[in-house]
């Protein structure tokens, strides 16, 4: 049986690397075995002969039978739910993009290799043994297919072999090469490090906040939505680690039980524009059912409420949990969502819309989410795509035409009953929205000035925002209630997307040193972490440490 996908594990890894000679030369075996306690990482056998020809292959020696595909049993807090299903498997020899084979042995001439170069492969052998042992805890939990979990010091041998061998170019090229391969060591290894970190953080954000009867993270109704998203993005990027945590399970948990809850809001702003919200949240025992479906005329109940932000939030989330489970009901319903959110049209600012139901105030978060739930679903929706282009198209033409951005580049909270900048405070999340809506936007429309925007959109945020060590910061800290202490992880989750489409070393480097900050400086002795990113931990609570989550799950994507 033969993975590519890590499994969940934590085996021993054992390599055993044979070379067989021609029968040209007196027969040579060369057994290096090479044993290193490897984190989340399958034992792996590698076989390398010469008869009749060379060939490669990667054997996973745990099994995990198909009609198990979840490791974890079911029970009252984990749903038995894989988010993903099974992991990959391919046959013998076959990559990420099909069937790859060693040179024939012709060219791959190991025993001239050995008679010529033993004393640059005895070296390359100790070297390789040297950064398995140093780096074995290190190695990448990660699932993406593209990848192959080879330890890069093997790879490292073999293109030591393949450069003096092809190339011919002499020692010190392939020692160039050698040092130059190892570069995806220490990115491998920073990935460990922070999906490690990113679990434990989901372990305590599940444990120590997550209600199963109402669904929601310490009783918080938008920031439980961000949460939600947080779960499906870490899921997104490492299927075997979230099967683990049974974020499939919290993500359909929370689906069906918020639903069943009746949510009321109360929001009020001060005067820097900082947003209190009460929530009244009770569980109602049986949804409405309409059209064979367990939901209400407009939706789920509580996907819907008097707030349009509140329901942005559910509809990205909803979409970024299909993106993973690719279950269907979760993308319908962030297309009812939206149908609701349209209904705010109509301002008195000839465009956007409404913060909320009673129709006084247009604000930047609304119409930032309005963008980008109406950009990601004509990513999503193929029949309808054109139709949501223009949504979103001639929502960014008229959001820059407001004066919501100001002179220094970053966005401002909203308008005034003039329709012009209200100079209200700048928040994180204002700045972060956006960056995520522009991207999906210019997927759909394919128009990459967009993502120029974005990228002065974020530079200007973190000039403003980050403090002299690049720690990103709100003005209300240490005291920013419920919805402010949700900020500044949804700019960095957003950040990551950017910098996913439109690279930047200075916003990777931003991404990790907070994510960094979070981990080492901003957790407590129950490893909660709290608002202020550059610590110690103050104000924890379940949005202060689903915010810093956010950047560590940032973190894992951009390392």
């Amino acid at each position: 049986m033969y993975s590519f996908l890590p499994l969940p594990r934590h085996p021993t890894l054992t390599l055993i690397l044979t070379l067989t000679t021609s029968p040209l030369l007196p027969t040579h075996h060369l057994h290096a075995s090479i044993t290193a306690a490897a984190t989340s990482a399958p034992a792996f056998q590698v076989s390398l002969s010469q008869s009749p020809a060379t060939k490669i292959a990667v054997q996973d020696q745990h099994y995990r039978p198909s009609s198990s595909p979840c490791p974890y049993p079911p029970s009252s807090h984990h749903l038995h739910y894989c988010c993903a299903g099974p992991p990959v498997r391919r046959k013998p020899g076959q990559g990420a993009h099909g069937p790859e084979y060693s040179p024939a042995p012709d060219i791959f001439n190991i025993p001239a290799i050995l008679y010529r170069k033993w004393p640059l492969l005895a070296l390359a052998i100790a070297a390789n043994t040297y950064i398995l042992l140093h780096y074995s805890s290190h190695f990448s939990t990660s699932s993406r297919e593209d990848q192959t979990n080879c330890p890069a010091s093997l790879l490292n041998f073999l293109y030591l072999i393949i450069i003096n061998m092809v190339a011919n170019v002499g020692g010190l090229a392939a020692r160039a090469v050698f040092l130059m391969s190892t570069r995806p060591i220490a990115q491998r290894a920073d990935v460990a490090s922070y999906t490690n970190n990113a679990v434990a953080a989901i372990r305590t954000l599940e444990t120590t906040w997550y209600d199963v009867g109402s669904g929601l993270w310490d009783n918080a109704w938008w920031n439980s939505a961000n949460a939600f998203t947080t779960l499906a993005d870490f899921a997104n990027l490492n299927r075997d680690a979230a099967n683990e945590l049974n974020i499939g399970g919290i993500l359909m948990n929370t689906f069906n039980q918020a639903q069943k809850a009746t949510a009321s809001a109360s929001k009020s702003i001060n005067a820097a524009g900082l947003v209190t919200t009460s929530y009244a949240i009770t569980k109602r025992e049986v949804p409405l059912p309409i059209e064979g479906r367990q939901m209400s005329a407009q939706g789920f109940p509580n996907f819907i409420n008097e707030f349009y932000d509140d329901e942005g939030w559910w509809a990205l989330g909803l979409i970024r949990a299909y993106d993973v489970t690719q279950n269907q009901d979760y993308l319908d319903m962030a297309v009812r969502i939206f149908a609701d959110m349209k209904t705010g049209g109509n301002t008195n600012c000839n465009g956007g819309i409404y913060w909320s139901k009673d129709r006084k105030y247009v604000n930047a978060i609304a119409n930032e989410l309005y963008l980008s739930v109406a950009a990601s679903l004509a990513n999503r929706i193929s029949g309808d795509k054109a139709s949501y282009v223009k949504i979103a198209t001639d929502q960014w033409t008229w959001f820059k035409a407001t004066g919501m951005i100001n002179a220094q580049g970053t966005i401002n909270d909203g308008l005034d009953g003039n329709c012009k900048n209200n100079g209200a405070n700048v928040w994180s999340y204002n700045q972060g929205v956006v960056l995520g809506g522009l991207v999906e936007l210019s997927k759909a429309n394919g128009d990459k000035s967009v993502l120029t925007d974005a990228t002065n959109i974020a530079k200007a945020a973190i000039k403003q925002l980050a403090d002299d060590n690049g720690i990103l910061h709100d003005t209300c800290e240490p005291n920013c209630g419920s919805d402010g202490n949700q900020f500044k992880g949804i700019f960095v989750r957003n950040l990551r997307y950017l910098q996913e489409a439109a690279p930047n070393n200075d916003f990777k480097t931003f991404i990790t040193k907070n994510a960094d900050s979070n981990w080492n400086a901003n957790r407590d002795s129950a490893g909660k972490m709290g608002v202020v990113w550059s610590g110690p931990a103050q104000g924890v609570s379940g949005p202060t440490h689903s915010s810093a989550l956010d950047s560590i799950v940032a973190a894992v994507a951009v390392a």
